[in-house]
């Protein structure tokens, strides 16, 4: 990625984000690469750097809560749909009329709502780990949690309540600070079964962070890409990454989801969906469904 590309805006609801833009080349089109937890546009850089050298146009924002983006405190400041607003803002800024987005894991709950909302502004989308969520005005955390219990025998997004909890915060900063990183252990291990046995179930995410357990990290995971995900990460502390999950542990989004109107639920677009055969918590099957 060019150092000089990386630009800032202030969308409508007066937050600041930072976002790293390329203009295409040769009538090429636009991909917008919207990260997930714990992510930023960082974890695009490979991927940038390769459809950047092609000639393809480039946006990829930190959302909100993240790198150099606004933080705020309130979750509810991170409904989908005003988050799906911030994007369009920054799109508009730019003058970019179409894209095809590419998202992962939270960013493909906000890509969905986005392609319910502002369908026009895409002529492609691609979700990788997460499939297309359609709306659930009736959420319900724990009716979830059982029903992902009974079909696929564990609570899957259990990790969830942890994430969610008012503690959460202090505890990974006192996790981050003491240099014990086992939070990171968790979200990366060598073994990815770690993820259903450690991460999934309800309660163990937090035991797993509350007793410092470790694990090595995954060989994919230097020790480079651990120190400078940590250093932006704590940049604004993990608030506004958890408040994505008090958000909708809470139900904050459901009113939204309840105004979008039937017609606007078949996405008429190509869509491409890559799933993670050894990812247990973003199942292909729920994906598919």
């Amino acid at each position: 990625m060019k150092a000089d590309q990386f630009r800032t805006t202030t969308i409508r609801r007066g937050y600041v984000y930072s976002y790293y833009y390329e203009s295409s080349a040769g009538g090429k089109p636009t991909i917008l690469f919207l990260h997930g937890f714990p992510s930023t546009h960082r974890d695009w850089a490979s991927q940038i750097t390769y459809f950047a050298q092609k000639g393809y146009g480039i946006v990829a924002p930190d959302l909100l809560g993240y790198g150099k983006t606004s933080a705020p405190e309130d979750a509810s400041e991170y409904k989908l749909q005003a988050i799906g607003q911030d994007v369009i803002d920054i799109l508009n800024d730019l003058k970019v009329e179409k894209v095809i987005a590419i998202a992962h894991d939270w960013g493909c709950s906000l890509l969905s709502r986005m392609l319910n909302n502002y369908i026009n502004y895409f002529s492609g989308a691609a979700f990788l780990a997460l499939g297309y969520l359609s709306p659930q005005p009736n959420y319900d955390y724990k009716t979830v949690i059982a029903a992902f219990n009974q079909r696929y025998g564990y609570d899957i997004f259990g990790y969830w309540d942890f994430f969610a909890a008012d503690d959460a915060v202090s505890l990974t900063e006192k996790n981050f600070k003491a240099q014990i990183d086992s939070f990171y252990s968790l979200l990366f291990p060598d073994d990815p079964l770690i993820w259903k046995t450690e991460m999934a179930p309800l309660r163990k995410a937090r035991e797993w962070v509350e007793q410092n357990k470790q694990r090595p990290r995954a060989a994919f995971w230097t020790a480079e890409d651990k120190e400078a995900h940590k250093a932006t990460l704590m940049q604004k502390g993990p608030r506004g990454a958890y408040n994505w999950y008090r958000a909708h542990h809470r139900a904050l989004n459901n009113a939204d989801e309840h105004a979008i109107p039937q017609e606007r639920l078949n996405i008429s677009i190509p869509t491409f969906l890559g799933g993670a055969t050894k990812d247990y918590s973003c199942l292909i099957d729920a994906a598919k469904a």
